[in-house]
């Protein structure tokens, strides 16, 4: 049986199909369940049944007319799950029972609405549908965010794998490498550019000024949307590059 046709038998009722599918799946829920395997108090099964969980509020919510393939939508519930469980034993504050009930009335407000709208709400509209006010959310919402580390890699896949550490500014570090004189000759630089990526040859030529007008670690920074200290590290791995072929 296809996976199109495990699924449609899934959601038809067929528990052995829904078995099936989980076993299919669990490679990659366990792949997502990795990413937490740093939470304290956290074991890997227990990340793998809430990863479980979600992947059947996915089957239940999955239409398969839209063409979106399974796990390309599955995979959002999966991770929703496990950050909700981990949300829970990580959060930084500890809740009275009173913030605990409106903070589950909110989930559960934000859950039948990502169900009828498949969309994501919003503060007024969880204020509104759980009865409380405004900045009562907001505070609530706060509460049960999980603190992120500085190593930890942000969601953008624009930034190259980078933390939030990397996107830190450091004025120290930056006008002290504006200072550092150019250890490679421009003309090298130019014949041996055929090694570095796109972003690093941007980067090394608008620098040192072989695209003139010459640009520093902030202008860049602004141009590609990361810190002045973000492209210093991009500029240390391009002429590390560099070097190796001089």
């Amino acid at each position: 049986m296809g996976e199109r046709e495990l699924v449609l038998a899934a959601q038809s009722g067929d528990h052995a199909a829904r078995d099936a599918l989980v076993d299919m799946f669990m490679p990659l829920v366990a792949s997502v369940a990795r990413r937490y395997r740093g939470t304290p108090t956290l074991n890997r099964d227990e990340l793998l049944q809430a990863g479980v969980v979600g992947l059947l509020r996915g089957l239940d919510r999955y239409d398969p007319a839209l063409g979106t393939p399974f796990w390309g939508y599955a995979s959002w519930w999966v991770r929703q799950a496990m950050q909700q469980l981990v949300s829970e034993v990580a959060r930084p504050l500890v809740l009275s029972d009173r913030a605990s009930r409106q903070l589950a009335r909110l989930k559960q407000v934000h859950s039948d609405h990502v169900q009828a709208h498949r969309r994501e709400p919003t503060s007024a509209q969880l204020a509104a549908g759980s009865g409380l006010g405004a900045p009562q959310v907001q505070s609530l919402l706060a509460a049960s965010m999980r603190p992120h580390g500085l190593d930890e890699p942000t969601a953008s896949e624009a930034d190259d794998g980078s933390s939030p550490g990397d996107l830190l500014a450091d004025p120290r570090a930056e006008d002290a490498f504006e200072r550092v004189s150019t250890r490679v000759a421009t003309g090298e630089l130019t014949r041996m550019m055929g090694v570095l990526s796109d972003r690093e040859r941007t980067v090394v030529r608008s620098h040192y000024g072989l695209d003139p007008p010459q640009r520093t670690l902030r202008e860049l920074g602004v141009d590609l949307g990361v810190t002045a200290e973000r492209v210093r590290q991009i500029e240390c791995e391009a002429l590390d590059k560099l070097r190796a072929v001089a």
